[in-house]
């Protein structure tokens, strides 16, 4: 579809000249004498948008006595003038117009200060006629493609080449192009702004004070110096010949009567409209196949006809509101202006400067109430000198009245004060605010409904959906790749789902297995306020098509504007315009994906956006072309190389979805063969990740056959085996979580996989197995029901458990021998002989449970330790058995997804009621296992989010550690004051426990901080080598010989506490996955607000920043203040340290975080430049687990590497040994 755009603008190429002189020797003054003394036409050149020429234009018509007023406008429109130029209606408006589906479509947004809508509503008021002037959208010229000038059309005078003699008239050309002198000079007054327009430095910024008469001859003569240049280069592009001719004609025809006709036109085409039409041109344009056949002119004042058709053509048009934001040139509208509230301002202060100047007083001050608002100072004193440079300015430059360059830059170089991050951006959010403004516009009351709500409403009738004449609601089921139908109805709901209308609501569809859904589930329904949001989106398109594409141009115009997008919103943005069918935003936004996403994306993001360019490649989506499912699998390509370089950041991740990520992108990069790289990767990961990460990344290698089934085997039995204490049982929790995200197919299928782990099961004695019981029920936990009943199933099998339901004896006979199987072993047992097959320790104790009625006495069959394991079949243990399977499964539950939905006794720990309490639970679990695994359980019921298990744990009796702690924390938050309190104990002997120890590591590298000057004041060590140095003339020899010095001057060492002042600023990130580096951060900080040297702060940050430096002597009231969660913003948290930054020189800013941001990277790599360039020391502390394991985003660290911080994994004790290094004074 072609797009028309208006070549009378400024900034539009211009055309040819068609007068008879040579534009570069010829007068200016002639010329524009010559356009301006023209009577039929009386010419008023204009640009689309013209403050100064809409202020005029009535003045003007009323000096030239229009009769009849032409203006450039397609003559499809005619029948909307009416209703454009009604009273009642309020500016902005646009008009829209299409000539058929596939045709070309035009579009015209008017404001007051539109020339051509002043000239309408001037021709409204004196009941003059209004012509539309220019070629209907079905003529064939609109799609003329050659730019060649057309030889009929241009003077023979006017040379084409460069020029030879190097005039200095001609000023400097560009190459290929000869600039009239006269552009030349005009250029030359503009202020060498980049993009400075020189219509508004020629007409706008002149024209206050000025006679209209004057505006109209500085118009006329930037549009004659714009053509001139055109012609002499490249030439008039063929569409605007055509259209010139078709205008010729259409003046010719409306003086024809002798009337007076006024044409308001373009500047740039106004001097190609003098020649007068022959007759043999207005009979070709009347005939021309496709064009509009020559009709009665119409006056505003005719009644409109109607709203779908002109002239027996099929252009459908339409008369909507528009909105400021939209007329932005910003916004993505090519012909629009820059701070459409500005210029509306000017345009009512009528040319007066001094209501200009009062105009950019008033802007100044609103910008300066903004800031305020965003939190930044700005008070009268900035605003009067900001006024005050604006005015200095203009009086420089010759100008009546600050324009709106004057006022921009006085407003950034006094309010912006050089800072381009933090204030900076919150000015440009309040000039927006101010100079672009949100101002809507209204049509009048009468006018014929057009635009998008009709448009949709037609298309959901044809599609058969809910709509006006059908409203009930109804949910439906689409297949759209598989039904043409289903296509259309699918791209429609998304392209309304974009706009926010609040049509349809999508319902989630699963996909088998692990593949994607292709068919959707809509709830739709048509409201009375559907129809209302239509008319609101209507601003920014008339049908669902532009409307949706006009609301993505928006979002991503705004993203852009906060220094986005992130990877995040620019993988929503692909798939909203793949799912809306916009093709070439699709190719926009792969374009900006293959810059932004290698470098930002975290792994979970780069798995997605694989997802969505296979959807591409593969055409599951529409709204793509054969190049842009190219570049789609261009990208893939590119998107796992870098997510396979960013594997070593996951290393220290304790998170089950980045585990699963991890096997995905393993399977995925093996498909593409990605082998050393990879394998070097996972080999890694294997060796030196937390233990969830190692089991995965095992896992992982298994699938791709970098290591063998033997291997796996014989690994996991040997994690059994070393699970002897609550750190390695732990571990072992965690290995095997990791492991079965995707190993677990592997242990069903796989004899060689499978045989280690039977034999290392069965072997255990009772005591040992119950000992790590929890830990292997905790692991096999991360499979469904379904798949752990598949594997008891294979595992039963292999046993030999299973019952021979082939026997032939009869029920008699079976019975008769159980009875005999049952009296035999009671003698046995009676007798205190062992029972063959019975595992050797069968009736030992738990470690640490008192023998007693309650502590049971089990004797577990290889297939009874896999049901509890797996926390299947309960039904089949033993009553003792029981109790083990009804404690584990209060923790665990029957698990969640495949089989989770199984009533049956299979799916739990029998018919027996859960723990009423939390007490009793403890006490079972006592009972079963020991204190010593006891505290293990209930820990982990802790993390699981058990808040009311805290209180049984015993402050006195409980062993320390991070893990602990950090579990603790996770719940306190959410806890009410009374229980906090009771907290407060458990939390106070973990903290000074844990400080104690940490500071016994730490504070070793921070004493004895000195200044290497010598001093003469005593208070430090001294310094016995300066000491000698200084007292070699105080010597003495004794009686035996020796010589000795006396030390009449000794030199000292001056503590560094006394000498300098040091801050240290610890940025930490407190967003959901740094539990344990939020721990280790303040015990850390704790322990450094000790070192007199050392001026410690700490900043908590997510989205918001908070100073918690009050609390930073005191780590239990810290940790309590803190609250772990939400998003995370980085950039904020620096923003707020370089706020506390006094000496950069003598500042520490370490930052503790994954460095996964959350925001716009810009920003964040902005204020990292912005304290490196001041002095400050930096370092970025990656995130630690709870066993020192560090976990980030690889790739944005190396970013913040090249921006001037470095990214180190430091323990609390590496971080001690760093400042001290920096405060002694050691290289950055």
């Amino acid at each position: 579809m072609t797009i028309l755009s208006r070549t009378s603008t400024g900034a539009a190429r211009p055309p040819a000249d068609p007068s008879t002189v040579d534009p570069t020797t010829a007068d200016p003054r002639a010329v524009v004498d010559a356009l301006a003394g023209s009577v039929q036409p009386y010419l008023i050149g204009v640009r689309h948008h013209s403050p100064a020429l809409a202020a005029v234009v009535p003045a003007l018509l009323d000096a030239a006595g229009a009769e009849v007023v032409c203006v450039e406008l397609p003559a499809d429109f005619q029948h909307w003038l009416p209703y454009l130029s009604d009273p009642a209606a309020r500016a902005p408006l646009a008009l829209v117009g299409s000539d058929g589906a596939d045709g070309p479509m035009g579009f015209y947004p008017f404001a007051d200060f539109s020339p051509e809508l002043a000239a309408i509503r001037w021709a409204r008021q004196r009941g003059v006629e209004v012509v539309c002037c220019d070629l209907p959208l079905g003529d064939p010229g609109w799609t003329a493609g050659t730019t060649d000038p057309d030889p009929a059309e241009l003077d023979p005078a006017v040379d084409a080449g460069p020029t030879a003699d190097g005039d200095p008239d001609a000023g400097a050309p560009v190459p290929g192009l000869r600039r009239s002198g006269y552009a030349a000079a005009l250029g030359a007054s503009g202020t060498g702004r980049d993009g400075d327009d020189l219509w508004d430095r020629v007409v706008e910024v002149r024209a206050p004070g000025c006679p209209p008469e004057a505006v109209r001859r500085a118009a006329l003569g930037v549009g004659w110096a714009m053509r001139t240049d055109s012609a002499s280069g490249d030439g008039v592009p063929a569409r605007d010949l055509a259209r010139e001719r078709h205008m010729r004609r259409v003046l010719a025809e409306a003086g024809a009567d002798g009337r007076r006709v006024a044409a308001v036109v373009g500047a740039f085409h106004a001097p190609n409209l003098l020649a007068t039409a022959s007759t043999d041109e207005v009979t070709a344009a009347s005939t021309r196949p496709g064009g509009a056949p020559a009709g009665p002119l119409r006056s505003v004042t005719t009644p409109a006809g109607p709203a779908t058709a002109n002239g027996g053509g099929t252009a459908v048009t339409s008369l909507v509101p528009y909105a400021f934001d939209l007329l932005d040139s910003r916004s993505g509208y090519p012909a629009g202006i820059r701070d459409p509230r500005w210029q509306q301002s000017v345009f009512t202060a009528a040319g007066d400067p001094e209501r200009i100047r009062a105009a950019a007083a008033r802007a100044v001050t609103d910008v300066c109430r903004e800031l305020r608002a965003a939190g930044h100072t700005a008070g009268t004193g900035e605003a009067a000198e900001t006024v005050r440079l604006a005015g200095d300015l203009a009086r420089l430059r010759d100008l009546p009245a600050p324009g709106r360059g004057e006022v921009l830059e006085a407003v950034t170089t006094v309010l912006g004060q050089g800072e381009l991050l933090g204030r900076g951006r919150a000015l440009a959010r309040a000039l927006e605010t101010v100079l672009v403004g949100a101002e809507r516009g209204r049509t009048a009351p009468g006018t014929p409904r057009s635009g998008l709500g009709p448009a949709v409403e037609a298309e959901l009738a044809a599609l058969r959906l809910p709509n006006p004449d059908s409203p009930k609601s109804r949910e439906v089921r689409l297949d759209p790749l598989r039904t043409e139908l289903d296509g259309r109805r699918e791209i429609l709901l998304q392209r309304l789902q974009v706009c926010g209308v609040g049509y349809g609501e999508a319902i989630a569809v699963s996909g088998t297995g692990d593949g994607a859904a292709l068919t959707t589930r809509w709830q739709l329904a048509w409201t009375p306020s559907v129809a209302a949001r239509l008319d609101l989106v209507g601003v920014r398109g008339v049908t669902a098509a532009l409307a949706a594409a006009g609301t993505l141009r928006e979002r991503f115009r705004r993203e852009v504007a906060d220094g986005g997008p992130t990877a995040g919103q620019l993988l929503t943005g692909l798939r909203d315009t793949a799912r809306c069918d916009l093709p070439e935003l699709v190719t926009d936004r792969l374009d900006l994906a293959a810059t932004v996403l290698p470098g930002t994306g975290t792994l979970p993001e780069l798995l997605a956006a694989l997802d969505l360019l296979e959807a591409l490649r593969r055409e599951h989506l529409p709204g793509t072309t054969a190049d842009s499912r190219a570049r789609a699998a261009e990208l893939a390509v590119a998107l796992l190389d870098a997510a396979v370089r960013g594997l070593p950041g996951l290393a220290g991740s304790d998170t089950a979805a980045d585990a699963a990520a991890l096997v995905d992108l393993a399977v995925r990069a093996g498909e593409e063969r990605i082998g050393l790289r990879l394998d070097e990767a996972l080999g890694h990961l294997a060796r030196s990740g937390s233990a969830l990460i190692q089991g995965a990344a095992l896992a992982a290698r298994v699938l791709l056959d970098l290591t063998d089934l033997e291997t796996l085997g014989n690994r996991v039995a040997g994690w059994i085996d070393a699970a002897t204490g609550p750190d390695t049982r732990r571990h072992l929790h965690r290995l095997l979580g990791g492991l079965l995200t995707a190993a677990h197919p592997l242990l069903q299928s796989a004899p060689a996989a499978l045989d280690p782990l039977l034999e290392r099961i069965e072997r255990l004695t009772d005591t040992e197995f119950l000992d790590r019981l929890p830990a292997l029920r905790g692991g096999f936990d991360v499979l469904t029901p379904a798949a752990r009943e598949r594997l008891l199933h294979t595992v039963t099998e292999r046993l030999g458990d299973r019952l021979d339901l082939a026997l032939s004896a009869p029920p008699e006979l079976l019975a008769r021998w159980a009875a005999a199987d049952a009296a035999g072993r009671a003698v046995l047992v009676s007798r205190h002989i062992p029972i063959p097959g019975t595992p050797t320790g069968s009736v030992d104790a738990p470690v640490g449970a008192a023998s007693g009625p309650d502590t049971p006495t089990v004797g577990l069959t290889p297939a009874d330790r896999w049901r509890l394991l797996l926390g299947r079949q309960p039904d089949r243990l033993p009553a003792d058995a029981r109790r083990y399977a009804r404690a584990l499964d209060e923790l665990y539950g029957a698990g969640q997804g495949e089989g989770a939905t199984d009533l049956g006794q299979a799916a739990g720990g029998g018919q027996e009621a859960s723990f009423p309490t939390a007490r009793e639970w403890a006490d079972e679990l006592e009972a079963l296992f020991g204190a010593s695994v006891r505290e293990e359980v209930i820990a982990r019921a802790a993390e699981n989010g058990r808040t009311d298990v805290l209180t049984e744990l015993d402050p006195a009796a409980v062993r320390p550690s991070m893990e602990l702690l950090t579990s603790v924390l996770s719940l306190a938050g959410g806890l009410p004051e009374g229980q906090l309190a009771k907290l407060r104990p458990l939390v106070r002997r973990l903290v000074e426990e844990l400080t104690r120890q940490l500071a016994t590591q730490v504070r070793p590298a921070l004493t004895g901080l000195a200044n290497p000057r010598p001093s003469r004041r005593p208070g430090g060590r001294i310094n016995l080598a300066r000491t000698l140095r200084a007292n070699l003339a105080h010597t003495q020899r004794l009686g035996d010989g020796r010589t000795v010095v006396v030390p009449e001057r000794p030199v000292f060492n001056t503590r560094t506490r006394n000498e300098a002042d040091w801050r240290l600023v610890l940025v930490v990130d407190v967003s959901g996955s740094m539990e344990a580096s939020v721990v280790w951060s303040a015990l850390t900080a704790a322990v450094l607000a000790g070192v007199p040297t050392l001026s410690t702060h700490f900043l908590a940050f997510s989205t918001e920043v908070v100073d918690l430096t009050d609390r930073v002597d005191d780590p239990l009231s810290l940790l309590l203040e803190v609250r772990v969660g939400g998003g995370t913003h980085i950039a904020a948290g620096l923003a707020h340290a370089r706020s506390l930054v006094t000496v950069p020189s003598r500042t520490i800013v370490a930052v503790v975080s994954d460095f996964e941001e959350g925001y716009p990277l810009a920003g964040l790599l902005g204020e990292v430049r912005a304290l490196a360039g001041s002095g400050v020391h930096l370092l970025g502390c990656a995130a630690l687990n709870d066993r020192g394991v560090p976990c980030y985003s690889v790739p944005v660290a190396e970013q913040l590497v090249a921006a001037g911080m470095p990214v180190a994994a430091l323990s609390p004790l590496e971080l001690a040994r760093w400042v001290g290094d920096r405060v002694r004074g050691g290289s950055r």
